[in-house]
């Protein structure tokens, strides 16, 4: 099941936040007294803890990018009146939109439960795909978002080893636990006795956590929303109650057991940890040009953010099939998939056009964050029409424009005028035939408001000339020839290589 939405509950009334503020009002010294008035009139995820003002909530944002989600649903309170604006102009670049973006208003703040029915109702899920829930204050790793959003078949929770959150004893004990069976979610407990606690000590040496970051299939989450009566004490509906009810009826949550990071912002005080904290965001993004599922594994496990899939990688790379597409996207980061039907030339026949829809379509079902496209006209131009047609059909915000462009016969007039169509993504070396002797357009297009991500012999040793133009995304192979000698074939293969993706770390 495929998950492209993150839903973000961002409606809390944050009295512990205001509750905490108020009772050093006037009193807080140095760094927190800079963040009192933020913390008593602004929604707790709008509180501006980053070194440029940025609000907690622009760092969720980010995280759930770099993750793979292209959609977001926020849930908001009726009086609201910072979090859509700001929204709004984080996701509008020139060129484009990051991500596509919708709301849905809790009217009362009548809990967690509450607040899902009213984003899956008035912002429904596409049928068939899943969508993941995360805190309005809370920023988890890349990693585990990742991990959460695509490794999974169905249902999924995080289960976080309490010890390993970074956060103080005092909070995380009041956190709710998660207990499994051979990879399977069995209970969650909101307040667990004492007896339970030691319990799972003595058996396992790890207490799991609920960070309430659950993969979720709406179709089977809402009925059990729409039963759900108030807590006997609190009187809210509480979304831990309806998933017990949902696996006492015998549906299925897996448990994804992470040691990880986890920023926490409830209370005034905890300001100063996020801010710390922040480390967790990388200062880049690297990704690797994979040919096979298992290639995508290497990248993975030596710290690559994300891949792009292509076959025949020596031709300059061919559509995946989707069966590669579909062993790849479970290997926990996104994977972009290259769209290109066949080797040479890209100036393509309304035939091969009709088959690249196809392709693009087939990998985007099958589970490819993005596809990576791109094609020139009669005149060696970047071919604008069928971009926009592409982009009306599938969503700029899921497109690539690949190095075609650097192919056109006018990089910069192609650059500009491909600010209209949308897509807010390219992978270019600035018409050279390598990235470095391109800087000058790569940083036009960056002005233009474009999110580059450069390619083309590009390398580790050149990380920081690079971040020093404002680029942040990388693109490279990070391959090694190797000759099995084959009789009657060429026994030339390309691989991906672990220590090559870790030079860049």
């Amino acid at each position: 099941m495929r998950c492209d939405r993150i839903l973000i509950l961002a409606a809390g009334r944050a009295s512990r936040m205001k509750r905490s503020a108020m009772e050093i009002r006037g009193e807080s010294q140095g760094l927190l007294a800079a963040f009192e008035q933020d913390a008593l009139n602004r929604p707790k995820p709008m509180i501006r803890v980053g070194p440029k003002g940025e609000p907690l909530l622009q760092f969720i944002l980010e995280q759930a990018l770099r993750s793979g989600f292209t959609e977001v649903t926020l849930v908001v309170s009726p009086d609201d009146s910072f979090t859509r604006s700001f929204v709004e102009r984080w996701n509008k670049a020139p060129a484009g939109s990051k991500m596509r973006t919708g709301y849905a208003v809790q009217s009362e703040p009548l809990g967690t439960a509450h607040a899902v029915q009213c984003a899956l109702d008035q912002d429904p899920v596409a049928s068939g795909t899943a969508f993941v829930l995360c805190n309005g204050d809370n920023v988890p790793t890349r990693r585990s978002l990742s991990k959460l959003r695509s490794q999974p078949q169905g249902q999924a929770a995080l289960a976080y080893d309490r010890d390993h959150l970074g956060l103080p004893p005092e909070k995380t004990t009041a956190f709710a636990v998660l207990q499994g069976s051979q990879g399977v979610l069995k209970s969650i407990s909101e307040k667990p006795e004492q007896n339970v606690i030691d319990q799972l000590c003595q058996e396992d040496g790890i207490v799991h956590v609920s960070m309430n970051l659950f993969r979720l299939d709406p179709h089977l989450l809402l009925p059990f929303l729409e039963r759900l009566t108030p807590h006997s004490t609190r009187g809210e509906l509480e979304l831990p109650t309806a998933l017990q009810q949902m696996l006492l009826a015998g549906h299925t949550i897996e448990m994804i057991e992470t040691q990880d990071e986890v920023l926490d912002l409830t209370q005034f005080q905890d300001v100063v940890a996020v801010q710390n904290g922040l480390h967790i965001l990388e200062p880049f993004q690297l990704e690797v040009c994979a040919s096979t599922p298992m290639d995508v594994e290497v990248a993975r496990d030596a710290g690559a953010h994300r891949v792009e899939l292509c076959a025949h990688w020596p031709c300059g790379g061919l559509t995946p099939p989707e069966t590669d597409i579909r062993r790849s996207v479970v290997s926990g980061i996104p994977v972009h998939a290259l769209i290109r039907p066949r080797a040479g030339h890209f100036q393509y026949s309304a035939d091969e056009k009709a088959w690249m829809t196809d392709q693009i379509a087939a990998s985007l079902e099958t589970g490819a964050v993005r596809a990576v496209v791109g094609g020139l006209n009669d005149q060696a131009r970047l071919d604008l029409t069928q971009l926009e047609m592409w982009a009306e059909q599938f969503g700029a915000h899921r497109l690539v424009v690949h190095r075609a462009l650097d192919a056109s016969d006018d990089w910069k007039a192609d650059v500009e005028a491909l600010k209209g169509v949308g897509i807010l993504r390219m992978l270019s070396s600035g018409g050279a035939e390598k990235a470095m002797l391109g800087t000058d357009q790569i940083k036009r297009a960056l002005q233009l408001g474009f999110e580059v991500t450069v390619g083309s012999g590009v390398r580790p040793d050149q990380l920081v000339q690079w971040q020093k133009l404002g680029v942040s995304a990388f693109h490279a192979s990070c391959r090694r020839e190797m000759n099995r000698s084959t009789k009657h074939f060429d026994g030339v293969d390309h691989p991906v290589v672990g220590d090559e993706v870790r030079a860049w770390f």
